[in-house]
């Protein structure tokens, strides 16, 4: 949730990214205790989805050797390009719904974070192409790196609960 967010395109910092994955992981860590489909593999998926809304960054790269694709890969950070671009990754899966439906909780935690920051531009284009209207709640700054920390924090923790429960689990069982 933290870096610099564009409403055109533009570079985020690493810490960003590591806060969309380290929610992601933590929500599905948490749903585990009561849902069996979120084992590690599906836990994966949404951790993928969650930073696939910023797929646009491969537009970096493009800068290096001299080209500007940033407006062609815009698309892939509103949400219909990025449940696109979801659909046509979980074609490689065999279980394709399934492989959708993960990737596709990870782009919303992704969005639901966005939605949180102090936007640059009007905000996030949610229901692009049939509105053009901005929304963001505007209450995290895009520099603000203890939210990094916090969530780190929180993932830290539900892994030694949950590790501990799992443990004890084991031992009830055997």
């Amino acid at each position: 949730m933290t870096g610099k967010v564009m409403s055109s395109g533009g570079d985020e910092d690493m810490p960003d990214w590591i806060v969309h994955v380290a929610v992601a992981w933590t929500i599905c860590r948490v749903l585990r205790f009561r849902y069996s489909e979120f084992n590690p593999a599906n836990t994966a998926l949404v951790m993928v989805g969650s930073i696939l809304p910023d797929a646009i960054k491969v537009a970096v790269f493009s800068d290096v050797i001299g080209y500007n694709l940033w407006n062609l890969l815009y698309v892939f950070h509103l949400p219909i390009g990025t449940f696109i671009l979801a659909g046509i990754a979980s074609l490689f899966f065999r279980e394709k719904k399934t492989a959708f439906l993960f990737l596709s909780m990870g782009i919303l935690t992704h969005y639901a974070l966005d939605l949180l920051l102090i936007q640059v531009g009007y905000g996030m284009y949610l229901f692009y192409p049939v509105s053009w209207m901005g929304f963001s709640l505007n209450l995290v700054p895009n520099d603000d790196f203890y939210i990094t920390i916090v969530a780190l924090a929180i993932a830290l923790g539900v892994y030694l609960v949950s590790d501990q429960i799992e443990r004890k689990m084991l031992k009830n069982n055997s």
